[in-house]
């Protein structure tokens, strides 16, 4: 998710060669330098990080020697580079990944760095926590909301809907001809995962018990919304872009859909759009979402004093709200917040929905890709009417927790 949009939507890269790029003004005074590793191999990503790392480099004089590698291709780079003690000083990755690498030792604690996470969202960077320990800096991060089409939903005479009986029934209404009401992504990876969790865990659930009647409730209601026909049945084969697409082209009057959308969604003629926090179960409740987004992580073999001046140096107030904008992410620090609402107040709903921001893999931890694949393959099955949605989950939390 950003795995989503780069990070969940990790924009997916334009060529599978590494991209190695030094960056660096001549004339640095300290003569400083470490090696960095990032998955942002596409346009704007690549132009946003080159930017940040430049005046990062012009601010404390370290020289910064740059490895873009394809996302796909980042978590193996780190394993391969560790093997032969050749591992990145600073690695940018998804903030799943993060449990991985440090179960494995590859990366180290900040705290053994010297870097502090105070002036952070606290529900932010708990997502770099593993073991009681924090691993990781989260500067920004994308989340998801409900888009909406503003020309459909007034010319219904509905408003946006703030809870799932609204859902349900303004999507029921919005159905018509060729346009479906809704669309969610629900395909069998990770993704159909994302955008199905801020309903399970909004219910109360959670994916350590797959099979929850939280999560059973949560997964019927999902299904129910195919089964009245305000979805099309093509959601088991959609990714996130697939359900932005039918969105955009006016074939779904609302969408899930990320912060990561903005860009190109805004140039979309004759699209009117509006986007507001996702509904919940119950008027009054919280919504809980999954953030995306990259983190930034110190390696076990990089000097730390170096690393310490860098990081702290990505993570002050300037380069945090750089970087968000740049991303069309949501910052990490409270200090920042009301500037950055004052300066970009379409990612409103964003910044409000991250006060319920969940974490993906801190209680799962390297687990959570197994569980994760389980739950949306029987999201899948419930979906297109194989099985009911108890017995697809029993199936799935028994095949998730099979060899612990």
């Amino acid at each position: 998710i950003a795995r989503v949009s780069c990070a969940w939507r990790r924009c997916l890269a334009l060529g599978a060669s590494i991209l190695a790029i030094t960056l660096g003004a001549a004339g640095t005074s300290h003569g400083a330098s470490l090696t960095e590793m990032d998955y942002f191999t596409e346009t704007t990503g690549n132009a946003a990080m080159e930017k940040l790392l430049a005046a990062c480099t012009a601010e404390t004089g370290i020289k910064v020697e740059r490895q873009a590698v394809p996302y796909p291709q980042l978590v193996e780079k780190v394993l391969l580079a560790a093997t032969s003690n050749s591992l990145p000083d600073l690695i940018m990755m998804d903030n799943s990944d993060v449990a991985q690498l440090a179960e494995g030792g590859m990366i180290v604690p900040l705290a053994d760095v010297g870097v502090s996470t105070e002036g952070f969202t606290p529900s932010l960077v708990a997502i770099g926590n593993y073991k009681g320990k924090n691993y990781s800096l989260q500067t920004a991060v994308n989340t998801l909301a409900l888009w909406y089409n503003v020309d459909i939903l007034r010319a219904a005479g509905v408003e946006p809907p703030k809870t799932w009986d609204e859902l349900r029934a303004t999507a029921k209404k919005l159905t018509k001809g060729q346009v479906y009401g809704f669309v969610f992504p629900a395909v069998a990876t990770e993704e159909g995962t994302f955008h199905a969790s801020p309903f399970v865990w909004s219910n109360g659930g959670d994916f350590t018990r797959l099979n929850s009647p939280q999560a059973v409730e949560a997964v019927t209601f999902l299904a129910d919304l195919v089964n009245d026909g305000s979805v099309s049945k093509s959601v088991v084969t959609w990714a996130g872009d697939d359900a932005n697409e039918q969105f955009v082209a006016g074939r779904a009057a609302m969408s899930i859909g990320g912060s990561w959308h903005i860009p190109e969604n805004s140039k979309v003629a004759n699209l009117h759009y509006a986007i507001v926090p996702l509904p919940v179960p119950h008027a009054g409740d919280q919504i809980k979402v999954p953030v995306g987004g990259e983190v930034w992580s110190v390696s076990a073999s990089a000097d730390k004093a170096t690393a310490k001046r860098m990081l702290d140096c990505l993570g002050s107030d300037k380069m945090v709200l750089q970087w968000a904008e740049d991303r069309n992410y949501v910052p990490g620090k409270p200090a920042v917040l009301d500037q950055y609402k004052k300066d970009n107040p379409g990612m409103a709903p964003f910044v409000s929905s991250t006060a319920g921001a969940v974490s993906r893999t801190s209680v799962l931890g390297t687990k959570y890709p197994k569980y994760s694949a389980a739950f949306s393959a029987a999201e899948q099955a419930v979906i297109i009417g194989s099985k009911t949605a108890q017995a697809a989950l029993d199936e799935a939390q028994q095949t998730a927790a099979a060899g612990q």
